[in-house]
């Protein structure tokens, strides 16, 4: 989950509608859409944190310690349960399809790739890394080319995460989205209207309108996983309103 601490409670967002934000960005590119396999890279891109546990009784994975809903990044990447979980989605996302299986194997590799995590994680890496090679020999495509496509499923996940949490700074300050492999830095920043601003701008229209569900809590704690379930499904769900805009490399305010 996406959780922000407002002053009425918690503001929470599931990971699966984080997901499809991210693949109503990726529906919008301009240049990705002469990748091969586009139509799947967008099914990764919606899927790539789908599979997730379900609110249990007397469980504690989506509780801090203190009672409150525990966002994301708070879950230790040492956890087992997200090593099982990630194999899990690996493999489901190649039952699926091959080119899938091969972006949400590459997603799994940049989180995690790089942390202290166990040996059994990065024996798992190690593995996926050689499915891959063999995958895509199979498929007829060069690394270079799915790095490519990989590049644009960062974009998307980054950029919904960053709206999801509403993490854009204050004063027209820009926060980076990614530096791909080819060296392009994408910036994000809110200019004086509060439309969002991306330079450069990817996007076939010049101006893109995007949308995501949201929870609000009220409670600021739950006993465990299961009443936290049970609250998100009795609270209202309301939808929050993105207008994107192009918006200038040397603009500080977008205007």
């Amino acid at each position: 989950m996406i959780v922000r601490s407002v002053e009425t409670g918690w503001i929470v967002i599931f990971q699966t509608t984080h997901g499809l934000l991210a693949q109503r960005i990726a529906t919008q590119l301009q240049e990705a859409r002469a990748l091969p396999f586009w139509f799947e890279t967008q099914v990764a891109i919606g899927l790539h944190d789908d599979l997730h546990r379900t609110f249990q009784v007397g469980q504690h994975e989506y509780l801090t310690e203190a009672g409150a809903p525990k966002d994301f990044t708070l879950v230790a990447m040492k956890d087992g349960q997200r090593t099982s979980q990630m194999r899990d989605r690996i493999d489901e996302a190649f039952r699926k399809h091959t080119w899938i299986g091969i972006l949400q194997s590459m997603h799994a590799d940049c989180l995690y790739r790089s942390e202290d995590t166990t040996a059994d994680m990065q024996a798992i890496l190690d593995k996926e890394a050689t499915r891959r090679n063999i995958a895509l020999d199979r498929l007829g495509i060069k690394p270079s080319v799915v790095q490519q496509t990989y590049d644009w499923m960062h974009f998307c996940d980054r950029l919904s995460l960053i709206l999801s949490g509403d993490d854009i700074p204050a004063m027209h300050r820009r926060l980076e989205i990614i530096t791909n492999t080819a060296g392009t830095r994408f910036d994000v920043w809110r200019d004086a209207t509060e439309t969002v601003r991306i330079a450069p701008w990817p996007f076939v229209d010049e101006s893109v309108e995007l949308s995501i569900e949201c929870r609000t809590l009220s409670a600021l704690s739950y006993t465990d996983d299961a009443e936290l379930g049970t609250a998100l499904q009795q609270c209202d769900v309301e939808v929050r309103t993105f207008h994107l805009s192009h918006g200038s490399i040397d603009d500080r305010d977008g205007q």
